[in-house]
């Protein structure tokens, strides 16, 4: 024998005495591949061997998200482990995502497929996945078409801003949300072809156009087949806020309103409080004067001081964008009229946002690249309303890591990720799954939150004609 296959065997013994029949077959045939291959290779697949995690005697890596949906991709079922592996002392699944012919263990896979990577929760099954949904990013329209297609799958009219006037689209979202449509900003150039995708998708036939387009805007619009309709006029925030509140008054008899300033926190805020108007059917004053000469009650977002007139209004509390998209969400959560079962993530820092409105739910705004204070909130939503039926989420500037997405997903999911805990190699002996636990659905789910058990709070009347109870 040589010294090279006797160096094989030796470690090959070593190995099989400290680990259990899963993971050997795959060490031993690394170590065979480390010799064949040389140096560089086998530093490669060194690395990939120290990436388990507490409770995994073998060497499979864990997988980016909790994903397991390429074109040759299958759950297996899962194992157990629960010595130390979670901060809760729940029961912790380690399941296998298996894909078809891949270079590893065959593990706990249906036949013709091996283990490609791992997941594993402290709560619920982590195979397990509610709808999310990525909402596309471009440059020039930001969040719109993605938004408009994602919220909507049908729409015989459609509510038109200027894409150059953020406060004409502040103005126009709410009227979209008691009309039920979407609201596109359109630019002076024209319409693009994915506005006239939107058109012929939904089955658009009617614009009403919110403050001034161009000349051109209108004439594309009545060539694109749709008539026009024009609610306002002017480019005056104020006093555009003033007409379209009219107009919405005599579609939907509310008696409140939400007020913003065109500067400051308040002003940053403006999309968002758009949009939370828009879910609650309530017009949007741009500045405390036109409140006033709306003359109804209204939600003041931000601390920016108003004029005496509405000294008594209610007013938001939060210091800071992110903090005051989550008190806006659990305001609209509350409300008997909004569904809470369903949010948008996005990123902060962009008037992109305002596109958001179109998906119809609840906007929080997590700082660029990384959940930061949603990241609990997105648990203790689902403590008060129950697992989500959907999620939304922004794509390209500032969107969440992977790491940060994999964390979005546990969380929303019920899979504790925060209560994992360990080292490698942590939590032996691991037990697999009695068969009537194996199908995807039936794992144990000791630790696992009981999600809606909290109640919601009591923000809103039944009427729903005031802010707080």
């Amino acid at each position: 024998m040589s010294t090279i296959d006797q160096s094989v065997e030796r470690l090959s013994r070593w190995t099989a005495a400290r680990t259990n029949r899963r993971s050997f077959f795959h060490r031993a045939g690394q170590v065979a591949l480390m010799v064949a291959a040389g140096p560089a290779v086998a530093t490669v697949l060194m690395k990939r061997a120290e990436a388990r995690v507490c409770g995994q005697s073998g060497v499979t890596p864990k997988c980016e998200t909790f994903d397991c949906v390429g074109a040759d991709d299958v759950w297996g079922w899962c194992w157990y482990a629960n010595d130390g592996c979670c901060r809760n002392e729940g029961l912790k699944k380690i399941c296998d995502c298996c894909t078809r012919d891949y270079p590893n263990v065959h593990g706990y896979c249906p036949s013709g497929t091996n283990v490609r990577c791992i997941v594993e929760s402290c709560g619920n099954d982590p195979r397990v996945l509610l709808p999310m949904t990525p909402i596309a990013w471009t440059a020039g329209a930001g969040y719109t078409h993605s938004a408009i297609l994602a919220g909507h799958a049908s729409a015989r009219s459609i509510v038109v801003a200027d894409a150059d006037d953020l406060w004409a689209q502040v103005v126009a979202a709410p009227l979209a949300g008691v009309l039920g449509v979407p609201m596109l900003p359109v630019a002076a150039a024209g319409l693009t072809s994915e506005d006239l995708n939107v058109f012929s998708t939904l089955g658009v036939q009617t614009a009403r156009v919110v403050g001034s387009i161009a000349p051109g805007t209108d004439a594309a619009l009545r060539a694109a087949g749709l008539e026009v309709e024009v609610i306002g006029s002017g480019s005056n925030p104020a006093d555009l806020s003033v007409a379209v509140a009219t107009a919405i008054r005599r579609i939907n008899d509310i008696n409140r309103t939400v007020t913003v300033a065109q500067t400051g926190l308040s002003g940053d805020a403006a999309p968002i409080a758009a949009a939370f108007a828009a879910l609650n059917g309530f017009p949007i004053a741009i500045g405390s004067g036109a409140a006033a000469a709306i003359g109804a009650p209204t939600i003041y977002v931000g601390p920016e001081p108003t004029d005496a007139g509405l000294a008594a209004s209610e007013r938001t509390g939060a210091s800071n964008l992110i903090d005051l998209s989550i008190e806006l969400a659990d305001l609209a959560a509350a409300s008997p009229i909004v569904s809470a079962e369903r949010i948008v993530v996005a990123p902060t820092g962009s008037t992109d946002v305002l596109a958001m409105a179109n998906l119809g739910a609840p906007i929080v705004l997590h700082p660029l690249n990384v959940l930061g204070p949603i990241a609990k909130w997105l648990e203790t939503h689902s403590l008060r309303y129950g697992l989500l039926s959907g999620l939304y989420h922004g794509t390209g500037p500032g969107q969440l890591s992977t790491d940060e997405y994999w964390t979005m997903q546990g969380m929303v999911n019920g899979f504790r990720v925060d209560q994992l805990t360990g080292v490698s190699g942590q939590g032996l002996p691991v037990r697999r799954q009695p068969f009537s636990e194996r199908p995807i659905g039936k794992a144990r789910v000791d630790g696992a939150l009981d999600f809606g058990s909290e109640g919601t709070p009591s923000y809103w009347t039944t009427a729903g004609q005031t802010f707080r109870s």
